[in-house]
């Protein structure tokens, strides 16, 4: 492999890794969507200009010393030693020094603005609980349990409390929020306000075991109407089977061993809180962990083998291939 050859692939390496950290909706930088993540990406942007200027300065006194005094062919005279440049040290010193200080002064102000309530109270509160490898979200004002979506209203204020079941994890909405530490036996606090409606995504950004990765929701921010009548469908009980299919998947569901980790509300008053409450399973677009969209293809390969889609979760029985389309059938009508 010759020296231009060897450039290329070098230079096709470091383009692959900056575009890695680039990532569609969730690029908070380009297309933020509340003050908070405004605040943040104001601060990356200033810190990736200085980082470039002095890239570009740094490198370049290095290539302009390179090329201008790389040793001659046939040259045998020995350089001009420099020992001392008393203004040149005085310089290198002075401007990492003030670039430090205006960079904390700018990184206190962001921190202020970003850690600082809104002014008015809160109009929703949300209490998030972090499950290995899912989120609750409980709306205690509303009597409203969900699994993976959180809904909220555009330009609302709204308040989470934060919660963990088992370990450490971390909830962040890049283009809503920083990170803020889920903790066991500890409650944290932060706030949302999403300044448009959409669908945002949020990651958990604390290791918290092998489906760290898969340990994914989304925060669907939708006009005030459209809330209310989520609310409204929300707080209706799971709507009884219709056909003789849908009969027998709910008895295999509310009799069989799938209540003993999930509920159902109206169906099962003794579900479970292992597992996502599946009242309106399929008012959701993505399931387990909000790792898979919410199709019959993913739901079936599910149904059959959770650890092939999702290694470790606590779901380990699978449903037999007979009883397949009845489950399916019923868990369709949980709207």
């Amino acid at each position: 492999m010759n020296r231009f050859t060897s450039l290329k692939v070098f230079s096709a390496v470091i383009l692959l890794v900056s575009l890695s950290g680039c990532g569609g909706s969730a690029n908070f930088v380009s297309n933020s969507a509340s003050m908070i993540s405004d605040q943040e990406s104001s601060l990356f942007r200033l810190l990736l200009i200085l980082a470039g200027v002095v890239f570009i300065i740094v490198e370049g006194g290095i290539i302009y010393a390179v090329v201008r005094y790389r040793r001659r062919r046939n040259d045998t005279t020995e350089p001009r030693q420099v020992y001392a440049n008393g203004p040149m040290e005085i310089i290198w010193t002075v401007i990492p020094v003030v670039l430090v200080v205006i960079l904390f002064v700018v990184m206190l102000n962001t921190m202020s603005a970003v850690a600082a309530p809104p002014a008015g109270p809160a109009d929703i509160n949300v209490t998030v609980v972090g499950h290995r490898w899912w989120w609750e979200f409980d709306y205690p004002d509303l009597g409203i349990t969900t699994a993976n979506e959180m809904v909220i209203p555009a330009n609302a204020n709204v308040k989470l409390t934060l919660k963990s079941v088992d370990v450490i994890h971390s909830f962040w909405v890049p283009q809503l929020a920083g990170k803020t530490d889920v903790v066991p036996g500890q409650i944290n606090t932060m706030w949302l306000t999403a300044k448009r409606a959409g669908d945002f995504n949020g990651q958990c950004a604390e290791f918290c075991g092998i489906e760290h990765a898969l340990m994914r929701f989304k925060v669907v921010a939708v006009d005030k109407t459209a809330f209310d009548q989520w609310v409204t469908n929300q707080k209706k009980p799971a709507p009884a089977a219709q056909t003789d299919l849908e009969m027998q998947g709910q008895n295999l569901v509310i009799k069989g061993a799938c209540v003993g980790c999930h509920t159902i509300g109206g169906a099962s008053a003794q579900g479970g809180k292992v597992g996502p409450n599946l009242t309106h399973l399929y008012s959701r677009s993505t399931f387990a962990g909000g790792a898979y969209p919410l199709n019959d293809t993913n739901l079936t390969n599910w149904l059959k083998d959770t650890q092939s889609l999702k290694p470790g979760n606590l779901m380990t029985m699978h449903v037999p291939d007979k009883d397949i389309q009845a489950v399916l059938a019923y868990l369709k009508t949980l709207k």
